[in-house]
């Protein structure tokens, strides 16, 4: 009895892998392993202290990511994780780590919501990738140096514009106060279609200069362009186009939430912008998964509705 009291105790003390909701059961044995459902997003785990689906600890991943984010190449990556953690992991297995949570914590960081100064720098900068240049778009906050926005693009074109001011509009939900850019023409059709409101007391400015007075006005992206440079030289180039998409994604995760700035004076970027995120990649792994279990279990409520719904109109 003493057991089974225990037990129960440490069933209800437990929290889902997932969503971390505390109304779990236990769901048998698999592998002479106890399983659990949460009863909340629908979701059957192990409770083994590893991130879901996952067979490797989460120190190792959580390290992985660190130290490629930080500059290492990928085989420097996997012999400092073996060095640490006497395991030998392959060379692709550390890039699907790197691929998979940079996707699933950027799309957690867009339903966030940065408090900005409003003062917003654009420029864009030209990498390798499959052996030829493509454009990298960067938009960084004035004061909390949060990166708001970034696209990856074949061209330099008005869509290309376009598609940044969008995606910095997703992130901020609110328009700036003003926009600093280069001298390229796509810029002011491109602002005023996304940005333009009849609204005089809201309507952002596009600073737009040329030549030497546009380092007066961007010289903040200018440096993040040199960080970015700093990260894709060991790299020796990227090799693929799409993988080169996410890889960046998790840049601008670690730049705005892990990485600290000293002239920010020792906070991330998020932090600066009033953000409740956590500044290490274990945290946000565990915030962007639960952020992701909980709206798969929305959509999965709504389609069971719509279902339970077209049967009784049927009856």
């Amino acid at each position: 009895m003493g057991i089974l009291k225990d037990t129960c105790k440490s069933v209800k003390e437990m929290n889902c892998k997932y969503c971390d909701s505390e109304n779990i059961i236990k769901k048998g044995v698999r592998h002479n392993k106890q399983t659990y459902k949460c009863k909340d997003c629908g979701h059957i785990f192990v409770a083994n202290g590893k991130f879901s689906r996952m067979r490797n600890d989460k120190h190792i991943i959580v390290t992985a990511l660190n130290l490629y984010y930080d500059g290492l190449s990928l085989r420097k990556t996997q012999r400092n994780l073996e060095q640490i953690f006497g395991e030998k992991i392959s060379q692709v297995t550390i890039l699907n780590w790197i691929k998979k949570y940079s996707r699933l914590v950027k799309e957690y960081m867009i339903s966030q919501v940065p408090q900005l100064s409003g003062l917003w720098h654009e420029d864009e900068t030209v990498i390798k990738c499959e052996g030829r240049n493509v454009w990298f778009w960067e938009m960084i906050d004035e004061d909390t140096k949060f990166m708001v926005a970034s696209h990856l693009s074949n061209t330099r074109t008005f869509n290309d514009t376009v598609a940044i001011f969008k995606k910095g509009f997703e992130q901020s939900k609110v328009r700036p106060k003003a926009v600093f850019v280069d001298g390229c023409n796509a810029y002011y059709r491109a602002f005023n279609k996304v940005f333009y409101t009849l609204r005089k007391d809201t309507r952002p400015e596009l600073v737009q200069r040329v030549g030497v007075r546009t380092r007066e006005t961007n010289n903040i992206v200018e440096r993040l362009h040199g960080t970015l440079k700093d990260r894709t030289k060991p790299m020796r180039g990227l090799k693929n186009y799409e993988s080169t998409k996410l890889l960046l994604e998790g840049y601008s995760v670690h730049y705005n939430c892990v990485r600290p700035h000293q002239s920010l004076g020792g906070k991330t970027p998020a932090q600066a912008t009033r953000m409740n995120v956590p500044n290490n990649w274990k945290g946000l792994i565990d915030e962007a998964t639960k952020h992701e279990a909980i709206l798969l279990a929305k959509v999965f409520g709504e389609k069971t509705e719509e279902k339970q719904g077209i049967k009784v109109v049927s009856k």
